[in-house]
């Protein structure tokens, strides 16, 4: 087994599987898929936007911490999450303008656009409850809870450096954001109302599973120790404490599962992210088309639901495939030539606002 390298891990991989994932569940969902049900419940105790959680967790943690200035830290961010999202408004848009009758000139659309365009992408309008499912791009939920993550970390760490690193302090926030969790999953299983459906696209039932990946992030011995070149042992870990809590009527499937098990599978999200690396990376060779697959494939489940061209077999198996291909085109003519303005003309702006918060 080849050394422990920070650097060289399965994290693009491994956010392509969550982000198919996502896809799979969901077409298997909207097409009303009459087979795989024994495939798809397997597929849910893995759940993908936990994952992208507890990645963000780790990666952008450590993003911060190798940034320059705190302008150079919000730079990057804008330019990985921004021009993938509003490329695909763009063109999400030109398919409405053709297929469902939308008045581009009224005053909900434009407070719509400002919405999607921006950090309220949970935001969806009467107007378009007719179309497809009802949610032109209902994934979208959780964009907003990654941007407060964004936005919430560079203050997490100088409140956290002002206490000398205290580790009560993180252990208050981590439970307290279990807490929320747990509160928000009963408030959600009797009621939807506006409190939970706000609280739902907030941070804090979420905050947890972030911190997992920032608390392993910043103790790489831990993932040396007890998660590099372990997957398998901690697969079936996870696994027997899933069915183990299942059976006692904790749920252990989708995006809230318990945080006994959310907090498992952080563990397994980073062991996968550090076995097997030299067996694993080459297969993606750079293309990082995770974002785009999950940005996309709504829009295009919806515009199938709403032809009604395809059986539902066929329909799936098209939606995987047209946003497997959609993805790639946003990695290579969007996402890749945004990230190299992470170094362009910013330089000088960052030497004038170096200052540096942990």
């Amino acid at each position: 087994m080849a050394s422990f390298d920070f650097k060289i891990n399965n994290f693009d991989l491994l956010r392509l599987i969550a982000a198919l994932q996502v896809v799979i569940v969901h077409a298997h969902e909207h097409f009303n898929v009459e087979t795989g049900d024994g495939f798809i419940s397997i597929l849910s105790l893995f759940p993908g936007v936990p994952i992208f959680f507890v990645i963000s967790g780790f990666l952008i943690s450590a993003s911060l911490e190798r940034s320059k200035s705190l302008s150079s830290y919000i730079i990057n961010r804008i330019v990985r999450i921004f021009p993938a999202l509003w490329i695909c408004f763009f063109l999400s848009n030109i398919i409405l303008y053709f297929v469902f009758p939308v008045d581009f000139l009224s005053l909900d659309f434009f407070i719509w656009s400002i919405a999607q365009l921006t950090f309220f992408q949970f935001y969806n309008p009467e107007f378009l409850r007719g179309f497809g499912v009802g949610v032109l791009n209902g994934s979208l939920w959780t964009i907003p809870i990654e941007l407060q993550f964004y936005l919430f970390l560079p203050f997490f760490y100088f409140i956290f450096k002002s206490l000398r690193w205290s580790s009560l302090f993180f252990v208050v926030i981590f439970i307290l954001s279990m807490a929320v969790n747990v509160f928000y999953t009963s408030l959600n299983a009797v009621g939807n109302t506006i409190f939970v459906k706000l609280l739902g696209v907030s941070v804090f039932p979420y905050l947890f599973m972030f911190m997992v990946g920032i608390f392993l992030q910043q103790n790489r011995w831990i993932v040396k120790r007890f998660l590099y070149g372990k997957v398998l042992y901690w697969l079936v870990v996870y696994i027997a404490l899933s069915f183990s809590l299942e059976k006692l009527g904790f749920l252990t499937k989708g995006n809230y599962l318990n945080p006994l098990s959310a907090g498992v599978l952080s563990l397994l999200v980073i062991s996968f992210s550090y076995s097997f690396t030299n067996s694993f990376k080459n297969i993606l060779r750079g293309n990082d088309i995770s974002y785009g697959l999950y940005v996309y494939h709504m829009v295009i489940i919806n515009v199938l639901i709403e032809m009604a061209i395809f059986d539902t077999a066929s329909a799936f198996f098209f939606a995987v495939l047209t946003s497997i291909i959609s993805a790639f085109l946003s990695w290579r003519f969007v996402e890749r030539p945004a990230l190299r303005l992470k170094n362009f003309r910013w330089r000088e702006l960052s030497r004038k606002s170096s200052t540096r918060i942990y």
